[in-house]
């Protein structure tokens, strides 16, 4: 059984626009292994050029953990002290539809 590659995103690098909504892999600095999807928090203000991510999950077990932050205007992008590894892919979180159709 053969599986699927993703590309993958350099998240040292990469623009906000470019890891809004992609998927995850992060490893906390216990070990842990967490999948997800990056959610952007913009700047606050114009002045303010820090944008944070979270993770989003649908069942808000670990939401609005803190990964990432990143920085343009500065070229800095920080993952926050308890992620050891985040790893980014070009698979994009689908949008849900609110109603089931039967």
């Amino acid at each position: 059984m053969m599986g699927s590659v993703q590309a993958t995103i350099d998240w040292r690098t990469a623009t906000p626009e470019e890891l809004d909504g992609h998927r995850c892999i992060i490893t906390t600095v216990d070990g842990t292994i967490i999948y997800g999807y990056l959610k952007a928090i913009p700047p606050f203000t114009p002045e303010y050029q820090l944008t944070r991510f979270v993770l989003h999950d649908r069942d808000l077990c670990l939401g609005q953990l803190r990964i990432l932050s990143l920085n343009p205007k500065h070229g800095t992008a920080i993952l926050q002290p308890h992620i050891r590894s985040l790893t980014v892919t070009r698979q994009t979180k689908q949008p849900t539809n609110e109603r089931n159709p039967q």
